[in-house]
């Protein structure tokens, strides 16, 4: 999981990034704020992996505030001045630089550069699980379903759909939040809708995944990220 926080004063411009957050990542938005000391109790309070960063502060320079940030919280910098990317280079915690308006296109880039990026790639390294199953509830019953038996997880709305290889079973959960108590030597996310158990790949190609008999898409902000996890080349 890669807990982030959106700083910014101008509420439309934030609110279209969070579209895009949505849309083509499973960032967890910790905290949406425009106070600086709202910012530090979130950093406090919680695991903080990266900010969003708008360059709209009066009351300060950002360059100042990205200075007193531990150095291990990546920051994804949004400015209207491109002429400020050059001073992002002497931040080794600047991952990236956005310029406004926020195109998605060259969202997408930076989504898959803050996946492959250090340190935050720390967050998405496997974890070897003691426990080889889960219990879900379904039809009013706890059903415990084995983890070498799913396939793939889908998100459907307010629902997720488990497929296993004998069946499948219909879960009010969110498949963000769902896929981050999955152990991650076992299973990977690969597209918005689309959790997979790595041990039933059967084949990869640049946008599918056959798991199973199933055809599964991945999506193209998750590519560098499946790619690195499973350490093939491209």
């Amino acid at each position: 999981m890669i807990n982030s926080i959106i700083l910014g004063k101008n509420k439309i411009k934030k609110t279209y990034l969070i579209h895009l957050i949505d849309q083509y990542s499973d960032l967890d938005i910790i905290e949406n704020t425009d106070s600086l000391k709202n910012l530090q109790n979130s950093i406090q309070n919680h695991s903080i992996n990266l900010i969003f960063l708008f360059d709209d502060f009066d009351e300060i320079d950002v360059f100042d505030l990205i200075n007193c940030l531990h150095t291990e919280i990546g920051v994804v910098m949004i400015s209207k001045i491109p002429e400020l990317a050059a001073k992002c280079y002497a931040f080794r915690n600047i991952i990236d630089f956005l310029t406004l308006p926020l195109d998605a296109a060259r969202f997408m880039k930076s989504i898959a550069k803050i996946y492959y990026t250090q340190p935050l790639n720390s967050t998405l390294t496997a974890e070897v699980s003691q426990k080889d199953h889960l219990f879900v509830k379904t039809n009013k019953k706890l059903k415990r379903i084995n983890y070498s038996d799913v396939l793939f997880i889908e998100g459907l709305k307010d629902y997720i759909l488990i497929k296993t290889l004998y069946d499948e079973y219909i879960v009010h959960a969110n498949i963000g939040s769902f896929t981050n108590h999955l152990p991650r030597d076992r299973f990977m996310r690969i597209h918005k809708s689309y959790t997979i158990a790595i041990s039933h790949i059967k084949t990869i190609t640049s946008n599918k995944m056959e798991i199973g008999p199933h055809l599964i898409p991945m999506g193209r902000s998750y590519q560098e990220k499946t790619f690195s996890i499973l350490n093939i080349k491209k």
